[in-house]
């Protein structure tokens, strides 16, 4: 089979054994790059390894299906109640620590399929896992309608962040580097304009930059949800206590059959097509892998999701 691995950090095109052992086989047919996959290219974490946590396929029953991609025990406290990142026996994520979804097939575990709901077309299924990152953080915030919110950073998952944040009957002031991603975020009622005195703000970016820019947009006993990651740290100032501010981590997603994000960001994107057209900015086939990762790393030529499509395998 064909797929993308990473080698001397740099995406390659190779020719596999189709996976064997244990589980369902999908066959692929979409993908898509995350910046935390140009992360663990350029870190030098991901040699010799399949990228994609993001991706969706056809069972060999002909079912359409998203991949939740954390392979847990599924017996210990943490996934009893679908925490499945957090699990005892250390959960392992397909594209980071396993073999990922750039490919043409793969073979995961039966109970991290996610049935596509009618009305989302699966080339666009792949924008499933983002957005239940951005749901899993709300729902990690407690958000309500008293709050008064902005985002910070809009690529994909600030992008997303609003999305959820609409979908729950919420609106947003929004930091955006790039004019066409403020262009995108006002189709999602987000407003550009930026005042102080936020209850939450969503960092989706994860420097210090964006994280002493919430501390003082925030006003005092605020909460800042860690949408972006801190690949390279960040430091805090005093400002941060003074106001009695809250910073709240999240990662991932609620997995399981009960409360499970995947299944409300599928419902959510199945219900909206205009989302995936705003979201996805780039198609490319696996054959130019070099072409998609440099346009998913230069977020200044217009880049949102760059995603690979796979044509049906005969």
């Amino acid at each position: 089979m064909k797929a993308i691995q990473i080698s001397n950090k740099s995406p390659h095109l190779v020719n596999l054994p189709e996976p064997q052992g244990d589980g369902v086989k999908v066959t692929i047919r979409v993908a898509s790059i995350c910046s935390s996959d140009l992360h663990l290219m350029s870190n030098g974490w991901a040699e010799n390894r399949i990228l994609g946590h993001e991706f969706a396929g056809v069972t060999e029953d002909g079912t359409a299906v998203a991949i939740e991609p954390i392979v847990a025990c599924g017996a210990c406290d943490f996934c009893d109640d679908g925490n499945h990142n957090h699990c005892n026996e250390q959960a392992q994520l397909l594209g980071v620590g396993l073999d990922g979804g750039m490919a043409e097939s793969i073979i995961v575990p039966p109970n991290i399929l996610v049935p596509i709901p009618t009305g989302l077309a699966i080339e666009n299924a792949s924008l499933i896992e983002p957005l239940a990152v951005a749901l899993h953080g709300l729902n990690r915030a407690n958000i309500s309608s008293k709050d008064k919110i902005l985002v910070i950073g809009a690529g994909a998952i600030g992008l997303m962040a609003i999305v959820a944040l609409q979908a729950r009957g919420l609106s947003c002031d929004l930091v955006a580097r790039y004019e066409h991603q403020k262009i995108i975020a006002a189709q999602f009622q987000s407003s550009a304009g930026i005042t102080d005195g936020y209850s939450l703000v969503i960092d989706a970016v994860g420097n210090s930059d964006s994280v002493q820019q919430a501390v003082q947009r925030l006003r005092p006993m605020g909460r800042i949800l860690m949408l972006g990651s801190f690949w390279d740290g960040a430091n805090l100032d005093l400002q941060f206590s003074a106001k009695e501010l809250t910073i709240i981590g999240a990662a991932t997603y609620q997995c399981g059959s009960t409360n499970r994000d995947f299944a409300e960001a599928a419902a959510i994107l199945a219900n909206d097509a205009s989302i995936a057209d705003h979201m996805i900015t780039h198609r490319f086939p696996l054959e130019a892998c070099n072409e998609a990762f440099n346009a998913a790393g230069d977020r200044s030529q217009g880049a949102v999701k760059v995603v690979f499509d796979l044509p049906t395998r005969q």
